[in-house]
């Protein structure tokens, strides 16, 4: 009897392949490691503690859960999965307008990839590329990338997800002051860990070769089914500025800021990726930065499709070797028709339309400027105007009654079913810093419930989750002294 016991808990005991078996690297399959990568070993943390485990990300990836402890042995890069072959992503970049000339993931891993996902950690140690870095992530910064990745996939933004949260507290990392160390595992397909600066760093070096065969690889993995040959080259930079002027849009229209859209943060995919001091707009609208680093204002609010178009043009100078000029091209122009599109669309949806005026614009874009005179919470306005609750101060300026005008226009579609339409697309909540801020300091006091309460509530951001009420309300006064940095 008791053999038959151990024999019935042997075969039923959770086997590390069950959880997680890469079945392929294409990026080193496919790709030499001389010039794109270099293999690493993730350095060892002491007793990680997996703080938080993506379980809606693993049902999506098939993974099977197994031991918390044993998850966070390998999410944290102490013990490698099955199949894994682990490399540092070799790059360089345009950092605030600068070429910096040899970059790479100096803490970050790419782990393998499971199918077409590809799984790439941060803060797994120095690497080649560290110059000098301790290759770690402070819990700080690593609660923001959570947190973020889900809130913006939930609002329908293309995004690297995170998979996990593992950290330490007997890991020191050394930045102002003294933090507690981190890691975190993002999924996404292996094209958006590509960045422009992918490119920049062979153009630059003149190696021709390195930057056929890394666009060779994009299209491959990005269009696998689809047969692009003639003009392939021009296809691609076509396309990537069509993904990324859909991709600004989104960022403009929800009143996503990125922080530092370097061409190294940037990648080909036309995703978000590489949060760092992110931010949503709340009261201010114009040059609005998150960022304490950027006392230009660089990477403003209202400077991100400007200087997305000029990350674009820095990658046209990578693959000039490679564009065929005798069929005309131009990466600006196909940017902002993307772009313009785009965020034109979704305004309009903001607005409750659905009749195409041209007038229209000037609607929205009124509306945008009255919100910066009066210090008007972005968010909540655009929530609240599906119920018609319009603050006073303007109701009395000019855009009301055109607006009033443009829906009577539309007055067959009823008010209810407008108002569910805007709600779709208007969200409830968003990830203000105040939020991701409490949450840490939670977290290092070793409570960690207001990352899951968080990670729930942004998985339904345009529902009445009446419960969380207090989520959508402006951020409190203190919340105005926050300065996120770029020290992660």
């Amino acid at each position: 009897m008791i053999l038959r016991i151990f024999i019935c808990l042997f075969l039923f005991k959770p086997h590390v392949e069950t959880f997680l078996h890469f079945n392929n690297n294409t990026y080193v399959e496919q790709l030499p490691s001389k010039y794109f990568y270099s293999f690493t070993q993730p350095k060892s943390i002491p007793e990680p503690n997996l703080i938080s485990i993506n379980e809606e990300l693993l049902t999506t990836l098939s993974i099977a859960m197994i031991d918390r402890q044993e998850m966070a042995e390998f999410l944290s890069g102490n013990k490698l999965f099955s199949g894994s072959r682990p490399v540092a992503m070799n790059y360089a970049g345009h950092q605030f307008g600068y070429f910096t000339s040899q970059l790479g993931d100096g803490r970050a891993s790419l782990l393998g990839q499971l199918d077409q996902w590809a799984f790439h950690a941060k803060g797994t140690g120095p690497t080649q590329y560290a110059r000098g870095g301790d290759g770690r992530a402070v819990l700080r910064s690593s609660i923001r990338e959570y947190l973020a990745s889900e809130a913006m996939f939930h609002l329908g933004i293309d995004t690297t997800r995170a998979l996990s949260l593992v950290g330490s507290t007997l890991l020191p990392v050394y930045r102002e002051t003294i933090e507690t160390g981190a890691v975190v595992v993002r999924v996404a397909p292996i094209v958006a860990f590509i960045r422009i600066g992918t490119f920049e760093i062979f153009s630059t070096r003149h190696q021709f070769e390195q930057i056929r065969q890394l666009a060779d690889f994009v299209i491959d993995n990005m269009y696998p089914k689809q047969d692009l040959t003639k003009y392939r080259y021009n296809s691609l930079l076509i396309d990537i500025a069509h993904r990324t002027g859909t991709l600004i849009g989104y960022w403009q229209a929800f009143g996503f800021t990125h922080g530092v859209l370097n061409t190294d943060n940037m990648n080909v995919l036309g995703s978000t990726v590489d949060y760092g001091p992110f931010g949503f707009v709340e009261d201010k609208l114009q040059r609005y930065v998150p960022n304490h680093s950027d006392d230009e204002g660089r990477y403003a609010f209202d400077q991100q499709p400007t200087i997305a178009a000029w990350n674009l043009g820095k990658l046209r100078l990578a693959l000039d070797s490679l564009i065929d000029t005798n069929k005309h091209i131009d990466e600006q122009y196909e940017f902002w028709s993307s772009f313009n599109r785009t965020y034109d669309t979704l305004m309009r949806r903001k607005l409750g339309l659905t009749l195409y005026l041209h007038s229209d614009q000037w609607i929205y874009e009124e509306i945008l400027r009255l919100l910066d005179v009066y210090h008007i919470d972005y968010t909540q306005f655009w929530r609240q105007l599906a119920d018609g609750v319009i603050p006073d101060v303007l109701k009395r300026e000019h855009w009301f009654s055109v607006y009033q005008q443009r829906l009577a226009s539309e007055g067959s579609y009823a008010k209810q079913t407008r108002r569910e339409r805007m709600n779709r697309i208007n969200p409830k909540y968003i990830l203000r810093n105040y939020m991701a801020q409490v949450a840490i300091e939670k977290a290092q006091k070793d409570d960690f419930s207001e990352i899951d309460r968080l990670l729930n509530l942004f998985r339904r951001p345009f529902d009445e989750q009446e419960e969380m009420n207090d989520y959508a309300k402006r951020s409190p006064s203190w919340a105005k002294k926050l300065i996120i940095s770029c020290s992660s």
